[in-house]
């Protein structure tokens, strides 16, 4: 689980930057976070949110379970958050062509439209870990199997 202060079955979107992210912009962002969950809200309730860091080039936003679905004001709220900082500090966290793999505890960020020349060059492999962006809950893993991922399928056939 990436957030243990929030339940297993949490909301969660991971957002890949090719760039690192500097302690300054680190602060900047959670900053902002906290001033956007003050009015997030579904449903007429507040979100109990969190945002965290991981390997320098993930951000991840969670957002508390609640047994009635999120409503799609809440999300499209994030999204704009996300764009908002987005621009605000110079980032490409939408940008989907960005995939990232762990290799020896650190992040790797390569453009999707490189991955057949990435494994030719023998840089990843299907053993190799991928950031899991298709998670969307809290108890998902974050880091999987280039091999069993929805990406391997178009590539490795």
């Amino acid at each position: 689980m990436i957030f243990d202060t929030l339940h297993p079955r949490s909301k969660i979107w991971i957002y890949i930057n090719s760039k690192a992210f500097d302690i300054e912009t680190k602060k900047n962002i959670k900053s902002s976070f906290l001033n956007f969950q003050e009015d997030w809200k579904s449903h007429g309730s507040n979100i109990e949110g969190e945002i965290k860091f991981l390997n320098n080039h993930l951000m991840v936003i969670g957002a508390q379970y609640k047994p009635e679905a999120m409503c799609g004001r809440a999300v499209d709220a994030q999204v704009r958050f996300i764009t908002k900082i987005n621009s605000e500090f110079n980032l490409d966290l939408l940008n989907r062509t960005n995939i990232a793999f762990l290799e020896s505890d650190s992040i790797k960020v390569y453009n999707y439209n490189n991955l057949q020349s990435l494994m030719r060059k023998n840089l990843i492999n299907k053993d190799s870990l991928l950031v899991n962006t298709f998670s969307d809950i809290n108890s998902d893993e974050t880091y999987i199997p280039f091999g069993s991922s929805p990406l391997a399928l178009r590539i490795l056939s």
